[in-house]
């Protein structure tokens, strides 16, 4: 069978019968039958957390839910927890971890169902709000890798993935190419459309992405971006607030390596084990961007 409970899980359930059977010449009216398995098991990725989500289960019986989790499609599944209502938060994650899980539904006289049918997986990865990223050369470039510390960078460091500039009298932000052991990678950002929350995009797109040339955006407010780093990591975007000389973003970053499932920086001693995307296929006068557009101060503005 796809999915598999625990021992102690199988075990619980063998005592649940034999008490029930132990006590039916006093409850004759008890029943032996499982509430419905729960359909419809989805999940909503979190800043370390995961959020299990299932269509409710009607019965009048039914007594909750139980939920469980696996590291692997097709392994043991670990009861995490129970709710009464038709959701449940795991918070015992880690970022860029996959785990897979499935929920069962149980009524009052210790009946559970089977695991749900569905093969749900989920990679909670690190977000944020109110990035500021500044119209000036040493604030302008993003760092999707320096979640951890510092993401905002000068436009032209080594590792950035984006930088804002000013361009036909709009913020823009441009993807920025890298140099590396004598290749040019590429970082490109995709236009993903208005959106009422950065929720709303689940996963990066397969397709559309212009893998041969630096890509540049006009940014608009509450309207969404998608990014492929250079080193084959994706990450969101949205643009909540454009000012005179900053752009405001809320972001998300996947930390696991080419998991579009919306990068540690390569030193001396890591970078020979860095899986990067395949590099641009430049022509010989390619040349990485060596200046930034700025906006010009107006005559009211000194």
């Amino acid at each position: 069978m796809k999915k598999r409970l625990s021992w102690l899980g199988s075990l619980l359930s063998i005592c649940v019968v034999l008490l029930a059977t132990s006590c039916s010449d006093i409850n004759h009216s008890q029943d032996h039958i499982p509430p419905a398995i729960p359909a419809g098991v989805y999940t909503i990725t979190g800043d370390g957390y995961v959020e299990i989500c299932w269509s409710e289960v009607r019965g009048e019986d039914l007594a909750g839910y139980r939920v469980y989790r696996s590291r692997e499609e097709q392994g043991t599944y670990w009861r995490i927890g129970s709710s009464s209502d038709n959701y449940f938060v795991d918070e015992d994650v880690e970022n860029g971890v996959t785990y897979y899980y499935a929920v069962t539904s149980y009524d009052w006289d210790g009946n559970e169902s089977n695991l749900s049918y569905e093969t749900v997986h989920d990679t909670p990865r690190p977000e944020g709000r109110d990035l500021v990223i500044y119209d000036q050369d040493a604030r302008a470039g993003v760092d999707f890798s320096g979640y951890y510390h510092h993401m905002i960078q000068p436009w032209d460091g080594p590792f950035v993935d984006m930088y804002l500039l000013w361009l036909n009298n709009r913020y823009c932000l441009a993807s920025k190419d890298v140099e590396y052991q004598g290749a040019v990678y590429g970082t490109d950002i995709q236009y993903a459309g208005y959106v009422n929350s950065l929720d709303e995009l689940s996963w990066a797109p397969d397709g559309g992405w212009s893998v041969e040339i630096a890509d540049t955006v006009t940014l608009y407010q509450d309207h969404a971006y998608v990014v492929w780093t250079w080193d084959n990591h994706f990450a969101k975007f949205q643009v909540v607030h454009i000012g005179y000389d900053y752009v405001v973003i809320d972001w998300a970053f996947q930390v696991d390596e080419g998991n579009p499932e919306l990068k540690a920086l390569p030193t001396e001693e890591t970078s020979e084990r860095l899986v990067l995307r395949e590099p641009r296929d430049v022509r010989p006068d390619y040349e990485i961007a060596s200046s930034r557009p700025s906006r010009e101060p107006g005559p009211d503005d000194n």
